[in-house]
Parts: structure tokens; sequence; C-alpha cells
């Protein structure tokens, strides 16, 4: 595996022990249908979360920025994709986390944004 590929991965396990803590039940990680991923399918208060993880060395610029509008097309199509494997009425969100490495002497930032749209 890449060194890109296991800091991604550090960075979503960063985002599921954060959701965890914040009372999230984790559905899928690394959800794939065709082309399309979902990072983290979670469930909280009655709503399903799509979740976007984006991790960064240090930042440069905002990792959030990583996100871009065909990153959200395939997002949506994902969760078409998902709802129709599992037929649910409960509202969708489409999330974020950012988890930013700043030093390997700190703690990670964990940055949550619950409206992926908001960012």
């Amino acid at each position: 595996m890449a060194r890109h590929n296991e800091f991604g991965k550090w960075g979503e396990d960063i985002a599921v022990n954060y959701m965890l803590e914040h009372g999230f039940e984790i559905l899928a990680r690394n959800w794939r249908n065709e082309r399309k991923e979902i990072d983290i399918i979670a469930q909280r208060d009655g709503k399903l979360y799509f979740v976007e993880v984006k991790s960064r060395h240090g930042e440069k610029w905002n990792a959030e920025s990583a996100i871009t509008a065909k990153k959200r097309a395939l997002m949506w199509r994902a969760m078409m994709a998902w709802k129709l494997q599992h037929p649910s009425l409960m509202p969708v969100c489409y999330s974020a986390i950012a988890v930013v490495q700043h030093s390997p002497f700190e703690s990670p930032e964990i940055r949550w944004h619950e409206n992926l749209w908001d960012l």
C-alpha cells in the first residue's frame, strides 16, 4: 500500500473514532458501487450521513477545498445507489471531516462539517 493510502486510512480511522465519540453508528466504510465511493456512512438521531474524509499533512490550503463539484456529484450518485440497496426514509446529510496533522508532535486537528454544501 502506498504511503498516501496509508495516511488516508489513518485519517479515516481518526474520523470514525471522532464520529463514534459523538454518538454516530457507523454503517459502512469505503462503500463502493462501480466508480463511486463513500468514505463513511453513518446514522445518528434519525438521519443518514454520507461522509467524505480529507486528510492532510500540515495545511498549505484548506483540506475541504479538495471536495470538488465532481466529487460531490459522485457522492450524490453513490448515495442514490446505497438507498436503492438499503431503502430508508431517513433524511440524508452530506458531510465532511478534515483531519489535519500539523506536526508529528501534536494531535491532529479534526474539523466536522455536517453539511458539505456549506463549504
